[in-house]
């Protein structure tokens, strides 16, 4: 026979797991976004070092497909997507800078390879802001102009290369 108390405590912790496992049900079958599109961070809340490190991947991982495929013009739509915040009225991009392995003196190749990635972002930067305006044009390895001013937001150095993400100002 069950203890009248016991079948009281047993009943409390059997409503407990429905209610856990409701929660989870409802949690699990949330709609997901169409299309799985790519959204760039709220501007409101500062970004940390892990998030401008994803950022920055999701950023270059795009460029690089359209280093490969730079006809594409949807890859060009998702990067915009992705590199423009309208809210801010901004626009970031990665650039990356290769340190020489035979290097003599290793802080002087990581300065300059950092100099090189930061421009590399400023004219992936300079892209941007061209297809912000018409996505079609100019094609990628064909632009002309200034590279705009940018600040750097975050920067990752690896014993044979240097990464920075960029940003600008939208104009």
């Amino acid at each position: 026979m069950i203890n009248l108390r016991h079948k009281k405590r047993l009943g409390g912790y059997i409503g407990l797991f429905a209610l856990t496992c409701g929660m989870l049900l409802c949690y699990s079958c949330k709609k997901e976004e169409k299309g799985g599109e790519i959204k760039p961070p709220p501007a409101s809340i500062p970004e940390s070092e892990l998030q401008l490190s994803r950022i920055a991947g999701d950023l270059l991982s795009l460029q690089e497909q359209i280093r490969q495929n730079p006809q594409d013009l949807e890859l060009r739509l998702q990067l915009l997507t992705l590199a423009v915040n309208q809210e801010q009225k901004s626009v970031r991009a990665v650039g990356i800078g290769k340190i020489p392995s035979e290097s003599q003196n290793l802080t002087v190749a990581s300065q300059g390879a950092e100099r090189a990635a930061f421009i590399d972002g400023c004219r992936w930067i300079a892209y941007l802001l061209a297809w912000n305006k018409d996505h079609r044009t100019p094609d990628f390895g064909h632009i002309r102009g200034e590279v705009p001013p940018a600040k750097t937001l975050y920067k990752h150095t690896a014993p044979d290369q240097v990464v920075v993400m960029v940003e600008a100002n939208l104009e």
